[in-house]
């Protein structure tokens, strides 16, 4: 399809108005060409004129029926959305193949291709994956070129739409793809460069910001941060260096999500810090009207924020980002009920001493042990330490006599076991 010739590189280069004066030129020398007449239907076709698109391909067919004839006229039936007249033109097409598999599959791409630029994206991706199947040893290369500018295209229409998961799926099939193993792969592949106009030198590192895009456009900000690392890891340097601009605009954009997500989630969760941590419980609220509530340390923050910060230090020259620095983790202190409840019987000078109940002691009884058993218990008070008198009866009938009076406050050491034996110490 257009040879070597000053027409096919003016259509590569997108001087579409040059290519169709030159293969006028050629069709006046040569009225009886129908090459000529077949390409510059081609070159119509791209810019979208489709009716003298099509008359050329049908005077090419007059003069010569031949694959490149139908060609033209399937791409030019397709563009006025003449589908079913488009693929009995591709259908006929294939009679000229030769019954050479190469040029079979290089057919049946540009049959998926034009049914895709008309709307039909099912038959179209469902056309290269039987393809697949049909003959995996065929050009594998060429078919998965095909496959992922396709699903760069449908991610791209989903993204419009914002049906981000959609485009998701279809820009990381892009990314993950083997077609570009090749940096030349558009030389390779000119000839649907010149056909369609496509740019395969950098769609690779179009499918990497559209990815990053959508999930920046999803909110999912780690997936963006992780996305845009792996972008930087993947392109070269010549492709980092074109598109400095966009990585700086698109890192800017990260961490403005990133404040507004703080900013809401501290709005959304009371009681909360802002970055999303539960703050201390003041256990005892209400009988110290001056206690403060901790803030979370900074190393505390979360790791997308972390991510975030590598991310912007990234330059797009592949240059390392810095360590972040090491702090030692924060020193924590074990508080026990001990120290709960002595903090809980230290009060500040103007609060009144809360009221003491007089708690008599439960008598307990040491028994002996039997030989080989453990000995004494310290904590048991023996009997000799308590009054086993048995009260007076009269004694006892006067007290119940007397009126009820209030519990004597007996202070009593909170703090050690000393000498003795009672406490209330916990």
């Amino acid at each position: 399809i257009l040879d070597i010739t000053t027409a096919r590189d003016a259509c590569l280069t997108g001087d579409l108005a040059i290519a169709e004066e030159l293969l006028t030129h050629e069709i006046h020398t040569k009225a009886n060409d129908f090459t000529s007449y077949a390409n510059r239907s081609f070159v119509l076709a791209r810019k979208h004129d489709l009716d003298r698109a099509l008359e050329d391909a049908i005077k090419s067919i007059n003069i010569r029926p031949s694959l490149i004839g139908f060609i033209s006229k399937g791409i030019a039936l397709c563009g006025k959305g003449q589908v079913r007249e488009a693929r009995v033109a591709f259908d006929i097409a294939s009679m000229f193949t030769n019954q050479d598999s190469a040029t079979n599959q290089f057919l049946l791409l540009i049959k998926a291709i034009t049914f895709f630029n008309a709307n039909q994206h099912e038959e179209a991706m469902l056309l290269i994956k039987d393809l697949a199947a049909a003959c995996p040893n065929v050009d594998p290369l060429a078919r998965r070129v095909v496959e992922t500018y396709l699903h760069v295209q449908l991610g791209i229409k989903a993204l419009d739409d914002a049906r981000h998961d959609e485009a998701t799926d279809h820009f990381t099939a892009a990314v993950n793809s083997t077609a570009f193993s090749s940096k030349y792969i558009h030389l390779i592949y000119e000839d649907l460069v010149m056909l369609f106009g496509w740019d395969l030198e950098s769609l690779l590192l179009t499918a990497h910001q559209k990815r990053c895009h959508t999930f920046l456009s999803a909110s999912k900000l780690d997936e963006a941060l992780e996305a845009h690392k792996y972008m930087m890891d993947a392109i070269d340097d010549i492709a980092k260096a074109s598109c400095l601009d966009w990585s700086n605009e698109f890192k800017e954009k990260c961490s403005t999500l990133a404040a507004d997500n703080d900013r809401i989630l501290g709005a959304e969760i009371p009681g909360q810090e802002q970055d999303g941590y539960d703050a201390e419980p003041n256990f005892f609220h209400g009988m110290h009207q001056h206690s403060q509530i901790s803030r979370p340390r900074l190393q505390q923050r979360p790791g997308r924020l972390k991510r975030l910060r590598l991310a912007m230090t990234r330059t797009p020259q592949g240059a390392p980002a810095p360590a972040p620095p090491i702090t030692s983790p924060p020193v924590v202190v074990t508080t026990t009920i001990k120290t709960r409840l002595r903090h809980l019987f230290t009060w500040s000078p103007h609060h009144t001493a809360p009221p003491v109940v007089d708690v008599p002691f439960a008598k307990a009884k040491e028994r002996n042990a039997a030989a080989g058993a453990p000995g004494q218990d310290p904590n048991i008070v023996p009997d000799e330490y308590l009054d086993t008198t048995e009260p007076d009866p009269d004694t006892q009938q006067q007290q119940q006599h007397q009126p009820h009076q209030q519990a004597v406050a007996v202070h009593t050491d909170p703090g050690e076991h000393g000498g003795g034996k009672s406490c209330v110490c916990c």
